[in-house]
């Protein structure tokens, strides 16, 4: 299946003392968090492998080919507006029919605790709400969801609750969007090397999010 990643949140720390405290509004990671913005483009090679490599050490997630990264597929980066470094990339698999997957939210390890996965989805459906396609993500953790729900998906504990009630969802999930989704040798590795290395069972719930209500 596909897969999502983003930043997990931190962790309490006690209050900071007068002199560490910061002096201004404009300090600390909420302020950190605008020097990032989100741009619609394909990741250069270097940073594809920058984040291939990052996400297969994920045990949560299977993974995209470089092809995909570069090209293949919709991308948004998250750039750090001082430096021009990548933070995060969004993937997004174009399917066939109304149907589009957000495929990866990943923020990069060294710019996690800022709140930039929900600042890159939100960032994205902006872009992708004029193309007037109905939007399905699948996830494993409880963050992602909330994320999810926050960004206004409704959410399924798995994909038969999905596609309960629905022939065609069921077919399209079933048949369509399998053939699609495993029409990829690198991502067909990754899963059974993951499989082997952490024991993944990649069990995921379905986030939908529909310009019509339900289909």
């Amino acid at each position: 299946m596909s897969q999502q990643f983003t930043s997990p949140g931190t962790t309490a720390s006690p209050a900071p003392d007068a002199a560490t405290a910061p002096t201004s509004a404009l300090e600390g990671p909420a302020a950190d968090a605008d020097l990032y913005e989100v741009r619609r483009r394909p990741l250069t090679r270097a940073e594809a492998d920058e984040v291939m490599e990052q996400i297969r050490r994920s045990s949560a997630i299977t993974g995209y080919s470089a092809a995909e990264w570069t090209g293949g597929r919709d991308t948004f980066v998250l750039v750090h507006t001082v430096t021009g470094r990548l933070a995060g990339a969004l993937l997004v698999h174009h399917l066939l029919g109304r149907w589009s997957e957000i495929a990866v939210v990943f923020v990069l390890e060294e710019h996690r605790g800022r709140g930039l996965g929900p600042r890159m989805l939100h960032d994205a459906l902006a872009g992708l709400r004029a193309m007037d396609r109905d939007l399905l993500l699948f996830f494993s953790s409880d963050t992602m969801g909330r994320i999810c729900a926050e960004a206004g998906f409704t959410l399924s504990a798995s994909e038969a609750d999905f596609v309960r009630g629905s022939l065609a969802r069921a077919f399209y999930l079933k048949v369509v969007y399998k053939i699609q989704w495993l029409a990829n040798t690198y991502r067909l590795r990754e899963l059974r090397r993951k499989r082997r290395a952490y024991r993944c069972s990649f069990t995921f719930r379905v986030a939908a999010l529909t310009n019509e209500g339900t289909r």
